[in-house]
């Protein structure tokens, strides 16, 4: 029986676990192999995780490991995504991928590792995603689409054919990238945002057509 943790203590980390019940409930065989195990916490972040506080294990890193662990990381922010991925990679660890019932994935569809596939998403033919991406909820990746490691994409986002995205990037409500535009890495798409060409690295783009409004401010 492989224990199910979710690295994440506030609503993301909520919505991975109702998510993998969802899962269980469609595919009773799921949970014959699989239970829930609980959360992680990530370095001091304050935790908000409600009627299912109770579940909370501890600090991610003080985690022992074990064979029979499958770790998901329920965080939204890219970046901390990128580092939780990074950090347990590194420890061995492995991970599980989340695909809501109602989520639609074609075969012809490559697959990285750690992605979560919320209810509505739909992956059409050849399109290729890499690792520990969330899509959060009705997001549609049409044919030939591809998609680097560590984005978030908030829901009812629609990414047309050809279109290319890179790592670490925030991309909010009911944005559109036009068959073959690309985007790099690092950005923030406002909700809304119309891509038609795209853009490098560090850009904060909004508007139809999205327009870039200056760079991304660097945290420390």
């Amino acid at each position: 029986m492989r224990r199910v943790l979710i690295i994440g203590n506030s609503g993301a980390a909520r919505e991975c676990y109702w998510l993998f019940n969802d899962m269980i409930q469609a595919n009773p065989a799921l949970g014959q192999s699989h239970h829930f195990g609980g959360f992680l916490s990530w370095r001091g972040f304050p935790a908000n995780l409600k009627s299912l506080e109770r579940l909370l294990l501890g600090e991610a890193e003080a985690h022992e490991i074990r064979e029979d662990d499958r770790f998901v990381i329920g965080i939204a922010d890219p970046s901390i995504r990128r580092a939780v991925f990074d950090s347990f990679k590194a420890r061995g660890a492995r991970f599980m991928t989340l695909c809501h019932p109602w989520a639609d994935i074609s075969p012809t569809a490559a697959l990285g590792e750690a992605n979560i596939f919320q209810r509505g998403s739909t992956v059409f033919c050849d399109v290729t995603v890499g690792n520990a991406n969330y899509f959060n909820g009705a997001v549609n990746l049409s044919h030939d689409v591809a998609i680097g490691n560590y984005n978030f994409v908030g829901p009812f986002s629609l990414f047309l054919g050809g279109s290319r995205v890179g790592e670490e990037n925030m991309i909010a409500t009911q944005c559109t990238l036009l068959p073959k535009a690309r985007i790099g890495n690092r950005n923030i798409l406002a909700p809304g945002s119309f891509v038609y060409k795209g853009c490098r690295d560090n850009c904060r783009l909004a508007g139809n057509p999205a327009l870039n409004l200056g760079p991304v401010e660097e945290t420390a």
